[in-house]
């Protein structure tokens, strides 16, 4: 997708893309939630091991939008 389309893409689908994440996000917490391998690589190294998400890699980036906006004046 270019950088033009995705400009004026609308709100909505944003949306609706973030809560079909979670959705598919929660039911891979269930099912490793109880995994002990996840809870070692939890235990280790948190971020990289909660990235695998695809709602966490969302909010990160969204994370590292906003204080890239608030650096620049």
């Amino acid at each position: 997708m270019t950088a033009k389309k995705k400009a004026r893409e609308n709100p909505l689908r944003g949306i609706a893309r973030a809560i079909d994440a979670a959705g598919r996000d929660a039911d891979l917490a269930r099912r490793t939630a109880s995994d002990p391998a996840f809870r070692r690589g939890l235990q280790k190294d948190r971020r990289g091991t909660l990235s695998r998400f695809r709602s966490v890699r969302q909010a990160l980036a969204d994370r590292e939008k906003i204080e890239k906006a608030k650096r620049k004046p």
